[in-house]
């Protein structure tokens, strides 16, 4: 009895491996934690105490001879700009990028890279973004944060993906 007891535990062991394997498989993907039509409506220039702020972008992709024959990964470098050309607040940060693609959403957080300083604009870079164009048009949306942690949404939109060769 024992001999087939102990013959049933692999197979035991593999069924249930199987099981956990196929209700990992089920999950649905998740979509944006924002959605998008919120996105999508996100203002292009934002107030924010009393001064007025607008999102600029540089989007693209490598395909320079080292790179893969298809190129790596979206990159984006966005700057807050403020309008009034004052010193950009300390108080102010970005924390969330969404690059928007007719119904399709890369959501992602900034890399720790130290950006350029510029006394009236806050620099961010995020990698490792989708394969999209390069020669195409999306949007671009940051979520802001202030220091009592209220955020804002601003869009950048017909932003153009570059190729660098």
């Amino acid at each position: 009895m024992l001999e087939k007891v102990k013959g049933l535990i692999p197979c035991l062991f593999l069924s249930a491996a199987c099981v956990l394997i196929s209700l990992c498989g089920c999950s649905k993907p998740s979509g944006p934690s924002v959605p998008i039509e919120t996105l999508l409506s996100a203002p292009e220039q934002v107030e924010i105490g009393g001064r007025k702020y607008v999102l600029e972008t540089f989007l693209w992709r490598d395909f320079m001879p080292f790179c893969p024959p298809d190129g790596k990964p979206l990159i984006a470098l966005v700057w807050v700009t403020a309008v009034d050309s004052l010193e950009f607040p300390s108080s102010l940060d970005a924390n969330r990028l969404w690059v928007i693609k007719d119904k399709k959403v890369w959501e992602t957080k900034f890399s720790n890279e130290e950006g350029a300083r510029y006394p009236y604009k806050l620099e961010k870079i995020a990698r490792d973004g989708p394969k999209w164009g390069p020669k195409i048009e999306v949007d671009a949306v940051v979520r802001l944060i202030d220091r009592g942690k209220r955020t804002y949404l601003l869009k950048a939109s017909n932003q153009w993906i570059s190729r660098t060769d």
